[in-house]
């Protein structure tokens, strides 16, 4: 049952991505071009954000590692030493399979094609520069940590579940991505941490169950 619902769930993913791919994408890339230039505070600052994805997915690694360490060394018992042990894995993990899957799609960057309106899809293995944008690397990055908070903390859920749709809905709005570039890093986040606590932990309910 359990393999079952894991593949319809990448069945529906796959085929939410195709829709959106070729119907849904430009559009909205589109009507978001256009409240964007009706804000032009808003243009303007999201010009100006830089990447920054690479050096913060580092900085959260080698603190997860420094506090997992830190926790065992002192003997420290806490479930919490499981959270940076998961995060240690996941954050590194999950920007390396998005720059291999973004070079491997070579899906063209939204911010360009709006840009100048031209080639729109996939340049299968041509990735890089221009063709950049499938998956979205800080929908990845932001979900996987925004998993291990939930599981760490299933208050929170809520509020971080929330903070997860406005962020896709802001690389949507100001043109950094498209649509199915954000659902698609989303769900490799979900396939990282799954992947991830399976290798650590086992089956999900057991990790669940050593948390309490």
């Amino acid at each position: 049952m359990r393999y079952f619902s894991r593949v319809a769930g990448l069945a529906s993913v796959v085929i939410f991505i195709i829709i959106s791919y070729n119907f849904m994408d430009r559009q909205i890339a589109k009507f978001t071009e256009i409240l964007l230039k009706k804000n032009r505070l808003l243009v303007t600052y999201a010009s100006d954000i830089p990447d920054l994805l690479f050096p913060i997915a580092c900085a959260i690694t080698i603190l997860s590692w420094i506090a997992y360490y830190y926790f065992r060394r002192k003997k420290i018992r806490s479930p919490y030493i499981r959270l940076f042990l998961l995060i240690g894995w996941t954050v590194p993990l999950s920007f390396f399979l998005k720059t291999v899957l973004k070079h491997f799609f070579g899906m063209t960057n939204a911010r360009v094609w709006l840009a100048d309106g031209g080639e729109f899809g996939f340049h299968w293995f041509r990735g890089g520069g221009d063709y950049n944008g499938f998956p979205s690397g800080h929908m990845v990055i932001c979900t996987v940590l925004a998993i291990a908070l939930i599981r760490f903390f299933p208050r929170s859920r809520s509020a971080v579940l929330f903070a997860i749709f406005l962020l896709a809905a802001a690389l949507v709005v100001t043109g950094y991505h498209f649509v199915s570039d954000v659902v698609a890093g989303a769900y490799l986040a979900l396939l990282v941490d799954f992947s991830v606590c399976r290798a650590l932990y086992g089956y999900k309910n057991r990790f669940e169950a050593d948390l309490i």
